[in-house]
């Protein structure tokens, strides 16, 4: 490198402006991933809470359950097995963004370490 700290070799200015593209990048998706998960466990908590709510209440109450604008009379235990579904459902999309964020942390250390790959044999070519 250069002492006036920039870098002389356009290979090496390329890789390293190529690597903080790529950790931008996947540093924002793994930050919309962490925010989309934690909407999902609030999603989860907020469903295990109202199924716990309607397993208190007798059998022969009506329950009306929210669809758009209107709300349709559905028996308790529809109203629980749909809350159960949602839950399993929201489970599924955190274990897939989590699996994204797996790889994007795997790829951005691929490219670190490609990037001093490439510094060690342009210093050992010097």
């Amino acid at each position: 490198m250069a002492s006036t700290g920039q870098i002389s070799d356009p290979e090496l200015a390329n890789a390293f402006a190529e690597l903080s593209m790529k950790k931008i990048q996947a540093e924002g998706q793994i930050r919309l991933s962490n925010a989309q998960i934690e909407s999902l466990n609030r999603k989860i908590q907020h469903s295990k809470i109202v199924e716990h709510e309607i397993s208190d209440l007798p059998e022969d109450i009506k329950l009306y359950k929210a669809v758009g604008r209107m709300f349709l009379l559905q028996k308790q235990t529809e109203i629980k097995s749909d809350l159960k579904k949602n839950q399993q459902t929201f489970a599924e999309k955190i274990k897939t963004l989590e699996a994204s964020k797996e790889y994007l942390q795997k790829n951005i250390e691929e490219c670190k370490n490609s990037v001093r790959e490439l510094v060690m044999t342009k210093q050992s070519s010097r």
